[in-house]
């Protein structure tokens, strides 16, 4: 079905973006690479930066509208909250909802509140 093959080009996106290195913190943890982690810095952190959001960015842009209908949830049409860029935010939840919709990742550990490096492992 089209929503099924929107999950897997997801799932098959971030594997290929957890391979090739270009995202800063996102990597795989074990040789086997089962397991891998993604910088989870909070979008309204004073010390964010572009490269922080990047892998979101991507990511999430790459999930367009029509495809949001495929990953609902709670937080699929929010609108942003106040304050906080529109694009930013978006990129995230897009990303956290098509990263949730697959079911080819589980979270094993949600270190998202670290304040030197905080992020998710799955």
């Amino acid at each position: 079905t089209p929503r099924e093959a929107q999950k897997l080009r997801f799932g098959q996106w971030l594997l290929n973006a957890i391979n090739s290195g270009n995202y800063r913190g996102l990597r795989w943890l074990d040789s086997a690479h089962t397991i891998f982690r993604v910088p989870w810095k909070h979008i309204a952190r004073k010390d964010i930066t572009s490269s922080d959001v990047e892998v979101f960015k991507v990511g999430g842009m790459s999930i367009t509208s029509s495809d949001m209908e495929i990953f609902k949830g709670p937080h699929a049409h929010l609108p942003a909250p106040p304050g906080l860029g529109k694009g930013q935010w978006a990129w995230k939840t897009n990303f956290r909802c098509a990263l949730s919709s697959t079911h080819m990742f589980k979270l094993e550990q949600d270190n998202s509140k670290r304040g030197d490096d905080p992020h998710k492992v799955f």
